[in-house]
């Protein structure tokens, strides 16, 4: 048996490398365990990416080494993530291993590899809250057409003074109820503004809140609280579309927009483009909203891939 391995640094493979499971490591060996392997001459380490029965199936032709030890066989890439990171690969042409960074913080990888993360420690959090604020019926019937409708994809067009953030609130509260997570992406930018302000009067500690600004340390716990479904309303800039959501029920991006959601740095990608796959493999609702909706966003509107909401009144109190 043969494993296919994406190490956590750079390597001339672009699609992982190729070792040797031994047989006494062949009970312990899973898809997305940690392993220590020989490379060159350095003890390097990497995910398992996939199992293989022998080379043909990986047109090898050079002799392969054995891979060392598992250093930690807990599912750290999981589910939708899985297929999320070929994809990133494969559609903005960037090797596997240069993908996966943007997945695992590197706070995590050094404790993986030190074996000091504690798997299961998590945070605790309180979601008994009741939302009572009165919506106008345009956001009602807005509110319940994302969450009745069929469709999974929605461009919300607004105006100023429409009071968007009720209806996010009331959204957040009821996927919730219903145990699911809701990741919103705010632009980094304005990440300190009103929004953030009035999620935090409803939901007060309870919002996972991540920027350029949180330590690596702090990143790691946060990986773990969203992973055991801990963490449900995780407020964030575009690198929270990488964390390990167990039970996304909803991607909700504010300004969808704004220039700072795509990557202008290795590896380059489009966080709208990440938001729609991840919602085509993980069947969870996607709402971008914006008062300028980008040129891509109305056009899938026009074609029917995005139900356009219209959000045109000015909220009266």
């Amino acid at each position: 048996m043969y494993a296919v391995i994406v190490p956590f640094w750079k390597t001339f493979d672009e699609q992982g490398l190729t070792y040797k499971i031994p047989d006494s490591l062949l009970s312990g060996i899973v898809l997305w365990c940690l392993v220590a392997i020989p490379l060159k001459n350095n003890l390097e380490y990497g995910i398992v990416y996939k199992i293989v029965e022998n080379t043909f199936d990986i047109d090898i032709k050079i002799e392969i080494r054995s891979i060392i030890e598992i250093k930690n066989n807990n599912l750290i890439i999981n589910n939708y993530r899985l297929i999320l990171l070929e994809f990133i690969s494969i559609n903005y042409f960037t090797p596997i291993h240069n993908s996966l960074n943007l997945f695992l913080p590197k706070n995590l990888k050094e404790k993986l590899i030190n074996n000091k993360l504690d798997f299961f420690k998590t945070s605790n959090y309180n979601y008994n809250f009741e939302f009572d604020k009165s919506l106008t019926k345009n956001q009602e019937n807005i509110f319940h057409d994302i969450i009745n409708s069929n469709e999974n994809k929605f461009l919300l067009f607004w105006v100023t003074w429409s009071w968007k953030t009720e209806i996010y609130i009331k959204l957040i509260q009821h996927y919730i109820k219903q145990d699911k997570q809701v990741l919103l992406l705010i632009p980094e930018i304005i990440l300190w503004n009103q929004i953030y302000k009035k999620i935090c009067q409803v939901f007060w500690d309870n919002v996972l809140l991540l920027n350029s600004t949180v330590s690596e340390a702090k990143k790691t716990n946060y990986f773990l609280d969203i992973y055991h479904n801990k963490a449900k309303i995780i407020l964030w800039t575009r690198s929270a579309l990488f964390y390990p959501f167990s039970s996304l029920g909803l991607i909700i991006i504010d300004e969808e927009h704004d220039n700072s959601y795509v990557s202008d740095q290795s590896p380059r990608y489009n966080s709208v483009e990440i938001a729609n796959k991840i919602t085509e493999i993980n069947n969870n609702k996607m709402l971008l909203a914006s008062w300028t909706p980008s040129i891509n966003s109305m056009y899938k509107a026009v074609k029917w891939e995005y139900k356009l909401l219209n959000l045109l009144e000015k909220y009266k109190k």
